[in-house]
């Protein structure tokens, strides 16, 4: 087992966590301070600010950037505010419907009355009122336009089990856990967790093989968490945060199973401690595997040999083993993803290199669509095949694959023109929608990556630099909104950097460089060449010595087919000729004998 959770939390602007085999990404997850922080299972003590009639929905108030969008079937009937003549009406309309169920069927007792939902026999205008109070959670974070997607039915989720404290469900275990005699102990030891009736308990899949002392410790666990809310509630004022439960640590913590993994290896200090608080409460015995990064030479991604490895993830183009890539380009509506031969040209024939390729694709395309989070419509561009046991090949091959993935996913056949439909369930927000936003960079509008996920990357940078030799003053030349927020936040760090360096390090506004990418230079020019001397340059390199040998390879390897092509027709007619003059002598003779 050589699974490790290595966890760079270095600066407050970002944190990042990557999930490993051995060297390879298996997930990647990363939380930023910004906007875009994800809020889901907070829980809010919020303000209605409108009913809306029309959608059946109230727009709720609850201390966001937008409102949230709270849906009519997602209200508590605790909330309902019945006039005083419906109660009495209702009750009435009860006792008749027990009478006339019980009159003369005995057969039916048995049986539960059928009873409609409170959310059907009302509209919302009529039960919900404006500036009224409620307790909210967020289902789903805000995306774009839309704000979030809220509910009035509370969960919290512990490692084992998840509390309903307001939704009478009783106890249900886990569908994945298929096993007979696992369930009957489960529904046993369950059985002795104390739940009223108003409240609701789900055993996880994750309590598989627990025994009886840590489900019941998760049980009072998630249960101190509900008692905490009601007591925070009611000395609060709306609207106001109650819970938060976005905290990127305890969610992996909580969410992933930790018995997989060899070590979690942190860095950051803070972090660290509350990783360890939080595992000696949820799961005692196992913080053992917890250990703190302390290295001063080299930072914790660069250790591990992943940061080149997380920087591709933000590129478009994905280049594959066989000389072929993969193209994704993420919009509103979709994620397209494009396959290209590119230099793939072993096989035989055109039809074995486009299935070859295609099925190198598939894994690819799966394991970038896990690692960057894609979620919503993808349509594959696949390179056309002619035959159709092909096609059946790379779809069973992208179904096998995609088993395997904890999102659900639906797959279409594909089509005559080489596209191929799939849908991907949203679980969170993706690598894109985190740590990119929009700007302009020398006049032209595009999608760059965002100031805080930028600052981190150049902050981490100067952190573990080091200088071959002694320089007076460096330059820092970074993007204007970078250089805003480093003067604003990080002026202390900046100065402990020169310390240390025991240089002068002065930042430069410089718009054509796109975040997160700078340049960190001399400033005294060099006496031979006449210009300052760069010490790390961290943009993109077009049109490097590598990418012109890759080109001349290819052009050398095109040359080379061209000449043998070439042979191949001179042979051909050199066979042709000396066939010919053979027939000649033997038409001469047939003639004679005539």
């Amino acid at each position: 087992m050589d699974k490790r959770i290595i966890v760079d939390s270095s600066f407050k602007e970002e944190t990042r966590v990557a999930f490993i085999n051995g060297t390879e990404i298996e997930h990647f997850e990363v939380d930023t301070s910004s906007n875009k922080k994800q809020l889901k299972g907070n829980v809010y003590l919020a303000k209605v600010s409108r009913v809306e009639p029309s959608l059946q929905a109230a727009f709720i108030n609850y201390g966001g950037n937008k409102q949230g969008f709270l849906p009519f079937s997602e209200i508590s009937n605790d909330y309902f505010k019945i006039p005083e003549s419906d109660k009495k009406n209702k009750i009435k309309d009860d006792n008749f419907i027990v009478k006339d169920f019980y009159r003369d069927n005995k057969e039916n007792r048995a049986k539960k009355i059928p009873r409609i939902p409170d959310f059907k026999k009302y509209k919302i205008q009529e039960v919900v009122k404006k500036n009224q109070i409620m307790l909210v959670q967020i289902v789903k974070d805000e995306r774009g336009n839309k704000g979030a997607a809220l509910t009035t039915y509370i969960s919290i989720a512990g490692k084992y089990c998840v509390l309903m404290p307001n939704k009478s469900l009783g106890i249900k275990i886990s569908k994945k856990i298929i096993d007979f005699k696992e369930r009957k102990k489960l529904t046993q030891i369950s059985q002795k967790c104390k739940i009223t009736k108003e409240m609701g308990l789900i055993i996880r899949t994750a309590s598989r093989d627990c025994d009886e002392n840590n489900l019941k410790k998760d049980f009072d666990y998630v249960l101190g968490i509900w008692n905490s809310i009601k007591e925070k509630t009611i000395n609060s004022l709306a609207p106001t945060i109650i819970n938060e439960d976005s905290n990127i640590v305890n969610k992996f913590i909580r969410d992933s199973f930790i018995e997989e993994y060899k070590e979690i290896v942190i860095e950051g200090d803070e972090t660290y401690e509350r990783a360890k608080k939080y595992m000696k409460t949820l799961l005692p015995g196992q913080e053992r595997k917890l250990k703190e990064y302390k290295n001063t030479k080299l930072s914790i991604m660069e250790y591990y040999d992943l940061e080149k490895k997380i920087d591709s993830i933000y590129d478009t183009k994905v280049k594959l083993r066989s000389g072929g890539y993969i193209v994704i380009n993420s919009t509103e509506a979709l994620t397209a993803i494009d396959i290209n031969s590119g230099q793939s040209t072993k096989e035989r024939n055109v039809e074995e290199t486009a299935l070859k390729t295609n099925i190198e694709a598939v894994d690819e395309i799966c394991k970038q669509i896990r690692i960057r989070n894609i979620a919503g419509l993808i349509v594959v561009d696949f390179i056309d095949m002619g035959y159709v046991r092909n096609k059946i090949i790379v779809e069973r091959r992208l179904k096998e694959t995609l088993r395997y993935d904890r999102a659900k996913c639906q797959i279409s056949r594909l089509s005559k023109f080489g596209l191929l439909e799939l849908s991907r369930q949203r679980i969170g927000p993706s690598l894109e929608e985190t740590t990119m936003e929009e700007g302009v960079i020398s006049g032209i509008r595009c999608t760059i990556r965002s100031t805080t996920s930028s600052v981190s990357k150049i902050l981490r940078k100067l952190k573990y630099l080091k200088l071959e030799k002694k320089i007076k003053e460096l330059g820092l030349h970074l993007y204007e909104t970078l250089h805003e927020y480093i003067v604003t936040n990080h002026q202390s760090f900046i100065k402990d950097i020169e310390k240390k360096l025991k240089t002068k390090i002065l930042l430069i506004k410089d718009n054509n460089i796109a975040p997160p990418f700078f340049i960190l230079k001399t400033l005294e020019l060099n006496k031979k060449e006449n210009k300052s001397t760069i010490i790390y340059d961290d943009l993109p390199k077009l049109g490097s010595q590598e990418d012109n040998k890759e080109m001349k390879k290819s052009k050398k390897k095109e040359i080379e087919k061209e000449i043998t092509a070439k042979n191949k027709v001179k042979k051909e007619e050199k066979i042709k000729e000396k066939i010919e003059k053979k027939k000649e002598p033997l038409d001469e003779v047939s003639s004679v004998v005539k």
